[in-house]
């Protein structure tokens, strides 16, 4: 048997040549450090809100998405079931890491983080999350998100991923411009999952680092 992958890229940035990681459970630090070629990783106080902030600010800040513009120095998110989406700006080489909860879909933390990058090349990857396979949710969030594929009771399943697409897409990203780095969080033990394992669960940090130079 093959030795679990403990990192998982986007051909679409890769191409762009932005390094970047969206580690599974098996990924080391020392991985995730040689996957991002970077000297630190800069992240938030994450709050399930839809604040952005640049890196340079980001300390103890509480925030969902970080911008980074400084050359070795990355930034990154930590999920376990929410949305990891790392956006790239193949003119500048500036990037955005962005958390996208439930209650971040709905409040627009990807519109926030977009925008503060602000960049005119712009690329998107949206990493491993729940699916909608298993992402359960009460009438009320269900309401606010949309994207239901299917109904049981009062509960209904919602495409996560898929609402995430859709706010790209309303920013002005081409599908083809968009990635999907496959894989359910929940039902795929390679992955951390809040769901499926409570307190116990830990969380995986999906990083991208500015690309400089070209």
């Amino acid at each position: 048997m093959s030795e679990p992958q403990p990192i998982l890229r986007s051909p679409l940035l890769e191409v762009a040549g932005f390094a970047h990681a969206f580690p599974t459970r098996h990924a080391s630090d020392a991985d995730l450090l040689g996957a991002l070629g970077a000297r630190e990783i800069v992240r938030v106080r994450q709050v399930h809100g839809a604040v952005a902030v640049e890196g340079a600010a980001a300390e103890a800040a509480e925030a969902d998405a970080v911008v980074g513009r400084d050359a070795g120095v990355a930034v990154g998110v930590r999920v376990a079931d929410c949305v990891p989406v790392l956006v790239v700006d193949a003119a500048s080489g500036h990037v955005a890491a962005i958390h996208a909860g439930w209650r971040g879909v709905a409040l627009g933390v990807v519109r926030a983080g977009v925008e503060l990058l602000a960049g005119r090349d712009l690329l998107a990857a949206i990493g491993p999350c729940i699916g909608p396979c298993c992402f359960e949710v009460g009438p009320e969030v269900a309401d606010r998100l949309g994207f239901v594929v299917r109904r049981a009771g009062d509960k209904a399943f919602v495409d996560l991923r898929g609402a995430v697409r859709a706010q790209l897409r309303a920013l002005g990203l081409a599908d083809e411009r968009i990635d999907d780095v496959a894989g359910c969080t929940k039902h795929e033990a390679r992955f951390h999952s809040f769901r499926r394992d409570g307190a116990n669960s830990g969380r995986m940090l999906a990083a991208v680092a500015p690309r400089y130079p070209r």
